[in-house]
């Protein structure tokens, strides 16, 4: 199908496509990540890097901390999980989207700079325990960031998404505190991606190689054993989505791993969970990567969201 990007995210698209062989591809998918990793603190907000026990012993595992000024006592905190298709990526790619909940909520925003797959033999579910510990550490010590241990939201984006949704499980799981919402930007939720739709309208923006086994989602599950994975990994395989909290789900029309998205907000809404849908027009994956107005507008619906979910728009009550 014909693509025609939203005005002023031509470079996040091109960014997006499978062939970068061309030279004007290969320009703007420069321009976009040097958009990407570019940002500026509001004034009074601080962005500072700490460490915390990570889940295994003597692990250090590094926090990026956003703290807007004039927070009131026990604000809202949120849990950010980045994207990078499990392999890749780090905190920084993430401050844009950091700093924009952060002032729009406003809450703490704290980044995760949980172990990538595929590195020193790291692959699943290491990278997920390694979120689930910067989550019971805000629960357990709100005091270190002045926080409220009742108020954590969850936001993560691609690979993060799917991170976050499967940590939502987990939490259910284990009878532990549920975020106060989920917001899952662009995830995949499933490995059955060839044959849906999207990916069959967009294969020009098709992520990963032809060969399964080298792709990214072998290599966060640490190769395929013939076995359905765990639905901590990916969540549409978990046969029963009741009790979760709150979720939004964003999906952008050109990404192949759109219809995922779709699903499983159908699935979760089903379920009788709490979720709102998304679907951003000629958008790209991730496209809240580009700072943009309609980026902004997202953001900003986001952020409605949380305090919605956190009882800060209690005062809209008549």
């Amino acid at each position: 199908m014909k693509i025609h990007p939203f005005p002023g995210y031509e470079n996040h698209l091109a960014s997006n496509l499978a062939d970068k062989s061309s030279e004007e591809v290969q320009h703007r998918t420069k321009a976009q990540i040097e958009a990407m990793l570019a940002y500026q603190l509001p004034d009074g907000m601080t962005m500072e890097d700490r460490l915390i026990p990570g889940p295994d012993p003597g692990q250090e595992l590094k926090i990026r901390v956003f703290t807007p000024a004039n927070l009131p006592d026990k604000a809202p905190m949120i849990l950010d999980i980045h994207g990078g298709g499990f392999v890749a990526g780090s905190v920084d790619i993430d401050n844009g989207r950091c700093i924009a909940l952060a002032a729009r909520v406003p809450a703490i925003v704290v980044s995760v700079d949980y172990r990538l797959s595929g590195k020193d033999g790291i692959h699943f579910p290491k990278p997920l325990h390694d979120c689930h510990a910067a989550y019971m550490y805000l629960h357990q010590h709100p005091e270190e960031f002045g926080g409220d241990p009742h108020r954590i939201g969850l936001h993560g984006s691609s690979a993060g998404g799917t991170i976050a949704g499967g940590l939502a499980l987990y939490l259910r799981d284990r009878n532990e505190p549920q975020p106060a919402l989920t917001v899952l930007n662009c995830p995949t939720f499933s490995l059955n991606i060839d044959a849906s739709l999207s990916m069959h309208q967009y294969l020009d923006l098709k992520m990963g190689p032809d060969n399964k086994a080298l792709g990214a989602e072998a290599t966060y599950l640490g190769g395929y054993n013939g076995y359905a994975p765990s639905y901590y990994a990916f969540p549409d395989y978990c046969p029963d989505l009741g009790g979760l909290g709150a979720t939004m789900i964003v999906v952008a029309e050109y990404d192949t791993l759109r219809d995922t998205g779709l699903e499983y907000a159908q699935r979760l809404l089903r379920f009788g969970v709490p979720c709102e849908l998304y679907q951003a027009p000629r958008l790209g994956h991730c496209y809240t990567a580009t700072p943009h107005p309609f980026t902004d507008f997202t953001h900003d619906m986001m952020a409605w969201s949380f305090k919605r979910e956190f009882g800060i728009l209690d005062e809209l009550k008549k």
